[in-house]
C-alpha cells in the first residue's frame, strides 16, 4: 500500500491575543532571545539559512520556498554536518518566555514547516508549561515521501492554558540524516474551528483515491470538499458536503490524472467552519493492465509514473528494500540526474538479502520468443561491492508465483565503472547486462523479476533498464539461413540471409537509446557501427515480418 503526505498551502485568517511571533528575517543566526540548545554536545546545532534549497532534495531546487518558508528560515541541516565521528545529534531551537494565561479562549502554535524524513531523523515539537516540556507534534520517516510540508496549526490550550512562563521548542534527533526547516513560528488566539490536517493518501487506484487526517476539533465534526482538474479555480469544482469521518475514499476517477481539492471542517456546537485547506494534489495511478504490452522499456517513459506499475516485496523482512532512485544521483557526471532502481545493503551480521523486484506486466504469446536485457551495476558503498541476483520470469508480482522460471543467476557482481565520471569510464556507460531468452509456456500475462540475494554487510545494487522485446518463432526466422559477424578492425556488422532480403534493422543502446534505425534491401548488409562508442547494443532485424534480436559488443 502507497502512502503520500501531500503538500498543500493554506488560506490564513488574522488572529487576535498573540504572546511569541518569530520569522527569522532579522538576519543570518540564531534570534538574541531564542536558545541553541546543544543537547548532545557534538556542536551541531540549529542554524538560520535563506535561499530556499531543501536539504534531501536534488539541487538546485526552490522546494522551501516552493511550499510553504518564505524569506530567512531556521534549519537543522543534519546532512550539511556529515557522518564525522560525533555524538549522534539532539538539539532543541527554544523560544523566549511567555504568558500564555493572557490568550482567551483556545491557544494555538503555528508554523511553517518542511521536515525531510530519512536516514533516521526524527523533529519533535514540543511546549513547557511551567514545570516540564510535553510533545505536542513529531515528524519521522523511512525516506523523502514521508516528509511532512506545510503550514501546522496545533491546539495547546490543554497544555498552556495556566503557563506564565510557556516556552515552544522544536528538537532534532539524528545522526547524518537530511533535516528540518521552520518558519513563522506563532503563538496566538486560535479560531473556533480547526482546519484538518495531517493527510495521508493511501490505497491509491487508477480510478479511486483514499484520504485519511486529523481533527483537533472537540465534539462529532463534518468535512467537506470541492475536487476538480489540476489547478481549477476554487467554486467551479465538484463539492462534496456531509462527510462524517476519516478515510474518505473518491471514486469513479480517471487513470494517472492529476486532481486538486480543497477541504475544511464543519464544527459543531455553534462554532462554525474552519479556513478551507488547499489546494491539495494527488494523481491516481497508471491502469497497469490497460497500459500492458507485448514489450517493455522502462526508459520509454519520461516520467515516474511507470513506477505505479513495478512492485517490490521485502521477502526477508530487512529493511531497507528495493526503492526508485531520481532526482538525487548523477552516474554519469552529465550535470542531469539519473533514475535508476537500487537496493541498499543489509546490516552487519544481519542475514543475506531476498529483495524482488517486479516490472510492469508484459503480454507474451506462446511460441515467441521475448529478449530480455537487464542493465545492472554496482557501488562501493561500504567496502568492495560483491553482489548477486536471479533474473526470473514470473506469473504475478509476488516472490510465490505459480509460475517461475530462473533465467539466470549472477554474482560476484562488482562495481564497474566510476561514479560520475566524465571521460566515458562512468558507472552508465561500463554497466553490465544480463542478457537472456524467454519463450513462454502460454498465452497471458508476465513480470519481469530481479531477486537481490547478495549476503553479509554488501552493497549498493543498482538496475539501470530494463529491456523487454518481442521476437517471433526462431524457427520461422531462422528458415532464412539468417547469420552475423561483427569486425572490430571495420567497426562493421554483416548481415546474411540466404533466402529472403532484410527490411530494418535498429540498434538500442544498453540504457535503451535508439542509436541505428535503418531500412534495408538485400540479402547481404553491412552496417557501420564507427559513430558508435564502445560498449553492449542490441540489434533487433526484421525478415519478412520476422524480427529477432542480438546482442553485439562493440570495442
Amino acid at each position: 500500500m502507497k502512502k503520500i503526505t501531500l503538500l498543500f498551502l493554506l488560506s490564513i485568517s488574522f488572529s487576535f491575543g498573540q504572546v511569541l511571533s518569530e520569522d527569522f528575517e532579522a538576519g543570518l543566526a540564531v534570534p538574541l532571545d531564542w536558545t541553541n540548545n546543544d543537547i548532545a554536545g557534538g556542536g551541531e546545532t540549529w542554524t538560520v539559512a535563506t535561499g530556499g534549497e531543501a536539504v534531501g532534495f536534488a539541487p538546485p531546487n526552490t522546494l522551501y520556498y516552493d511550499n510553504t518558508i518564505v524569506g530567512n528560515y531556521a534549519l537543522f541541516d543534519s546532512d550539511g554536518f556529515g557522518g564525522a565521528p560525533s555524538p549522534a545529534e539532539e538539539a532543541a531551537l527554544e523560544s523566549p518566555a511567555f504568558d500564555a494565561t493572557t490568550i482567551a479562549g483556545t491557544i494555538q502554535l503555528s508554523f511553517d514547516n518542511f521536515f525531510t524524513a530519512g536516514y533516521g531523523g526524527a523533529g519533535f515539537v514540543e511546549v513547557y508549561d511551567g514545570f516540564s516540556w510535553i510533545q505536542v507534534a513529531s515528524y519521522a520517516g523511512a525516506d523523502q515521501n514521508a516528509s511532512s510540508i506545510g503550514l501546522v496549526e496545533i491546539d495547546v490550550t490543554a497544555e498552556l492554558a495556566a503557563a506564565t512562563n510557556a516556552q515552544v521548542r522544536f528538537r532534532w534527533v539524528g545522526d547524518y540524516a537530511w533535516g528540518w526547516a521552520i518558519d513563522n513560528v506563532v503563538v496566538d488566539q486560535g479560531p473556533s474551528c480547526f482546519v484538518p490536517s495531517d493527510f495521508v493518501a493511501e490505497s491509491i487506484t487508477s480510478t479511486t483515491f483514499e484520504l485519511s487526517w486529523m481533527d483537533a476539533n472537540p465534539g462529532t465534526s463534518m468535512w467537506e470538499f470541492e475536487i476538480g482538474p489540476e489547478l481549477f479555480t476554487q467554486g467551479t469544482g465538484t463539492p462534496i458536503t456531509g462527510v462524517t469521518g476519516s478515510p474518505y475514499t473518491f471514486m469513479g476517477l480517471t487513470p494517472n490524472t492529476v486532481y486538486d481539492f480543497y477541504m475544511r471542517t464543519n464544527c459543531d456546537g455553534g462554532n462554525g467552519d474552519s479556513d478551507w485547506v488547499g489546494p491539495l494534489s494527488f494523481r491516481t495511478s497508471r491502469d497497469c493492465v490497460a497500459d500492458a504490452s507485448s514489450t517493455f522499456n522502462t526508459n520509454d517513459f519520461v516520467d515516474d509514473t511507470i513506477l505505479d506499475c513495478f512492485d517490490f516485496e521485502d521477502t526477508d523482512g530487512i529493511s531497507p528494500i528495493w526503492s526508485f532512485n531520481t532526482g538525487i544521483n548523477d552516474l554519469d557526471g552529465d550535470g542531469a540526474t539519473d533514475q535508476f532502481l537500487v537496493v541498499f545493503p543489509q546490516g552487519a551480521g544481519e542475514t543475506e538479502k531476498d529483495d524482488w523486484l517486479f516490472s510492469p506486466q508484459i503480454n507474451m504469446t506462446a511460441g515467441n520468443n521475448y529478449p530480455i536485457s537487464v542493465i545492472y551495476n554496482a557501488f562501493d558503498l561500504n567496502s568492495v561491492a560483491n553482489e548477486s541476483f536471479e533474473l526470473l520470469i514470473v506469473d504475478e508480482q509476488s516472490s510465490t508465483a505459480a509460475y517461475q522460471n530462473v533465467l539466470g543467476t549472477y554474482s560476484n557482481v562488482a562495481q564497474s565503472g566510476v561514479f560520475g565520471d566524465t571521460g566515458g569510464n562512468d558507472l552508465i556507460t561500463q554497466a553490465n547486462t544480463a542478457f537472456e531468452t524467454f519463450s513462454p509456456p502460454g498465452d497471458g500475462a508476465y513480470y519481469v523479476a530481479v531477486r537481490a540475494t547478495s549476503t553479509g554487510s554488501a552493497n549498493l545494487l543498482m538496475v539501470l533498464n530494463i529491456i523487454v522485446d518481442e521476437t517471433l518463432s526462431l524457427t520461422e526466422f531462422d528458415s532464412n539461413n539468417f547469420s552475423y559477424s561483427y569486425n572490430k578492425n571495420t567497426d562493421q556488422l554483416t548481415l546474411e540471409s540466404s533466402n529472403s532480403t532484410f527490411d530494418a534493422i535498429e540498434m538500442f543502446s544498453i540504457l535503451g537509446q535508439n542509436v541505428i534505425s535503418r531500412k534495408l534491401s538485400n540479402q547481404n548488409e553491412v552496417i557501420d557501427l564507427s559513430s558508435l562508442t564502445d560498449g553492449v547494443y542490441l540489434a533487433t532485424i526484421n525478415i519478412n515480418g520476422n524480427s529477432k534480436t542480438i546482442k553485439i559488443l562493440k570495442q
